[in-house]
C-alpha cells in the first residue's frame, strides 16, 4: 500500500507514522519543512519522500496526488486549535474546509480508486447533553470556527463520496492527548505547567480556564490504531466516532495529573485561557467503529495522564536543565 499522510510531522501524524507498522509505503506532507521538526530525523528514515506542501494551494496538493498516486490518504492537515479558532477564523476555515476540498478534488482527478480517511472532530457536534454519549446520527452543531470549518470538512467529504464515488470515510475524533502534544491544548498545558513547578522554574500555580466541562481524553496511540483500522476496514462514505465512550471533568483531571506529579500548586483562573462559546458536555459512543472493525481502546486514563506528564516533565529537564 502507498499511503499519503498529510500533516505527517504534527502531533498525530508522527504517532500515526510511527505505529503503523510494515506493508506500507509512506509519503508525507506538511505545511514546513522537516528540519526543526520533532523526531525529523526518525520521520525522514519511514518516508519515502516528503514534500512541504500548504493545503489551501489547490495546484500544488494537485500536483502532489498525481505524483505519489495514492492507495489510501490519511488527511490530518489542520488548524487544530479551537481557542486559536476565535482569533483566526478566516485562516481556519480557509485550511480545514478549503483544504479538505482542495484534497478531495485532487484525489478525483488524480487517483479517483484511493481511499480517503478525512480525520474530522468531535468539535462539529458542538455540545452534548449530560450524561449522554454522542451518536453519529447527532445533529452537527459547532460552537466555534474549529467546530464549523471542521463540520464543513465532514459535509465535503459526504459530497464527494455520494456524489463522485470517491471512498472517503470519515472521522469525528474525540480528545486525545499524549506524548508531544503541544501546551496550547488544555490536558497538555496543565502537564506542562505542573513540570516546570516540579522543577522549580515556575511558582507553585497552574493557571486554567474553564474547568468545569466534560471530556473524554483518549490516547494518542489509540486513536492512531483507530485510524489505520478504518483506512483497512472502514466502510467508505461513513463517519465513525473515534472515542473512548468516558467522560471526566476537567477539574478532575487536573488534580489527577498533580497527584501524579507529586506536586502541590494553587489553582488560578486566567481570563485569557477562557473560551467563549465553549463546549460543555463531549463525550462519544464508539459502538459504531468497534462494530465494524473491532477497534476499542487499550490505553487506561492513567496511562494516558502518566505518558502526557511524563514527556512534560523531560522536555523541561532538557530544556532547563532542572
Amino acid at each position: 500500500m502507498r499511503l499519503f499522510i498529510t500533516g505527517v510531522a504534527g502531533f498525530v501524524g508522527r504517532h500515526l507514522l510511527e505505529s503503523w507498522g510494515p506493508g506500507a509505503e509512506f509519503h508525507g506532507a506538511d505545511h514546513a519543512p522537516l528540519d526543526g521538526t520533532p523526531d525529523a530525523a526518525a520521520l525522514r528514515e519511514r518516508l519515502a519522500s516528503f514534500r512541504p506542501l500548504d493545503v489551501t494551494d489547490a495546484g500544488a496538493v494537485a500536483a502532489a496526488v498525481r505524483e505519489i498516486h495514492p492507495d489510501a490518504v490519511v488527511h490530518l492537515a489542520a488548524q487544530s486549535s479551537g481557542a486559536a479558532s476565535l482569533l483566526h477564523p478566516v485562516e481556519t476555515y480557509r485550511v480545514n474546509a478549503l483544504g479538505t476540498l482542495h484534497l478531495l478534488e485532487a484525489v478525483r482527478q488524480g487517483a479517483p480508486e484511493a481511499t480517503i480517511l478525512s480525520v474530522g472532530s468531535a468539535d462539529a457536534y458542538g455540545s452534548g447533553t449530560t450524561g449522554a454519549l454522542i451518536r453519529e446520527d447527532a445533529p452537527l452543531r459547532p460552537r466555534n470556527p474549529y467546530g464549523l470549518s471542521k463540520a464543513a470538512q465532514d459535509a465535503l467529504g459526504a459530497l464527494y463520496s455520494e456524489t463522485y464515488g470517491l471512498r472517503v470515510i470519515r472521522t469525528r475524533t474525540f480528545s486525545h492527548t499524549g506524548p508531544g502534544q503541544r501546551p496550547q491544548f488544555a490536558l497538555a498545558a496543565f502537564a506542562e505547567q505542573i513540570a516546570r513547578v516540579d522543577a522549580g522554574v515556575q511558582p507553585p500555580e497552574i493557571k486554567v480556564g474553564t474547568l468545569e466541562a466534560v471530556r473524554e481524553y483518549g490516547h494518542v496511540r489509540d486513536v492512531v490504531a483507530a485510524y489505520r483500522s478504518l483506512v483497512e476496514r472502514g466502510e467508505p462514505g461513513e463517519a465513525y466516532n473515534v472515542c473512548t465512550g468516558e467522560g471526566h471533568r476537567l477539574r478532575d483531571l487536573l488534580d489527577r495529573l498533580l497527584s501524579l506529579a507529586g506536586v502541590t500548586a494553587r489553582v488560578v483562573s486566567d481570563p485569557s485561557r477562557v473560551r467563549t462559546h465553549d463546549v460543555d458536555h463531549v463525550v462519544g459512543d464508539r459502538s459504531k467503529i468497534t462494530a465494524r472493525t473491532e477497534w476499542a481502546p487499550r490505553l487506561s486514563l492513567e496511562r494516558t495522564l502518566t505518558d502526557l506528564y511524563q514527556d512534560a516533565r523531560a522536555r523541561v529537564r532538557r530544556e532547563t536543565g532542572h
